[in-house]
C-alpha cells in the first residue's frame, strides 16, 4: 500500500532488522522532471545512515504527512526545503 503524493516522515526498515528514520518522498518530482507523464517514485533519505543499499530490501513506515509535492524555481529551493523537511523528521 503506497500513501498519496506528499512528503512523509517515516522509518526504514533495513533486511538486517536496523530501523532509520527517514524523509520520504512520493510523487512525480516536478521540479526536475517536469510534465505530466512523469514517472511517480517513491524516495527515502536515511538519516544518519551511512552503507550501500543497492539490491537490498527495504520496507518503509509512514508516521507524518509534512507536506505536498511542490515545484520549486530552482535546485536550490528544493534542496533548501530537502533540508528543512529532514530537521522536521528529526524533531518528530
Amino acid at each position: 500500500l503506497v500513501p498519496g503524493v506528499g512528503v512523509y516522515a517515516g522509518e526504514a526498515f533495513l533486511a538486517n532488522g536496523e530501523a532509520c528514520r527517514a524523509a520520504i518522498s512520493i510523487g512525480t518530482n516536478p521540479t526536475v522532471t517536469p510534465g505530466i507523464d512523469a514517472p511517480r517514485t517513491v524516495e527515502a533519505f536515511l538519516i544518519d545512515f551511512d552503507g550501500d543499499l543497492y539490491d537490498q530490501p527495504l520496507t518503509l513506515s509512514f508516521h507524518h504527512f509534512l507536506r505536498g509535492t511542490e515545484k520549486f524555481d530552482s535546485l536550490d529551493a528544493l534542496i533548501a526545503q530537502m533540508h528543512r523537511d529532514v530537521a522536521l523528521v528529526r524533531f518528530l
